[in-house]
């Protein structure tokens, strides 16, 4: 089972890598177009804490940082199994914080973006749920043995 769970939270922590770098992709070579920027430019500026920003540079620096946020998400998930002990999975409020946001990401996602993000988010609430399992099972037998 811990073999399972950790494959599980290695393909999640890969999946947050492969869209981060998707995402970034698609944002430069189709998100940045002229065409997009002038709808963004019709829109004008929008009053952000007190300043006007454009809504083309907002725009560009949410999509970056998407894509940015979650490269760097995957790349510390990795780490963090890598740095667990072999027979062991990540702590379990590492995979439950993980899932929460996942439900975030499913919600909004679904609201708001397509049914895409919100199968992509019940997947990965799958990938780090079944690890937080895991994780609980093996800490409830450690406590019990002491």
């Amino acid at each position: 089972m811990v073999k399972f769970a950790r494959t599980t939270f290695a393909a999640g922590s890969i999946a947050f890598i492969f869209i981060g770098v998707l995402h970034t992709y698609v944002h430069l070579v189709e998100l940045a177009g002229v065409d997009l920027r002038a709808r963004f430019v019709g829109i004008g500026p929008v009053a952000l804490q007190g300043s006007d920003i454009s809504a083309w540079d907002l725009f560009q620096g949410t999509s970056l940082l998407m894509g940015f946020f979650s490269l760097a998400l995957g790349f510390i998930l990795l780490a963090t199994l890598f740095q667990s002990p072999k027979g062991q999975v990540p702590h379990w409020s590492i995979c439950i914080t993980t899932c929460f946001m996942l439900l975030g990401i499913s919600i909004v996602g679904g609201l708001y973006l397509s049914s895409f993000q919100l199968i992509g988010g019940i997947l990965g609430i799958l990938c780090f749920g079944f690890p937080v399992l895991v994780a609980r099972r093996h800490e409830h037998k450690t406590n019990s043995a002491n």
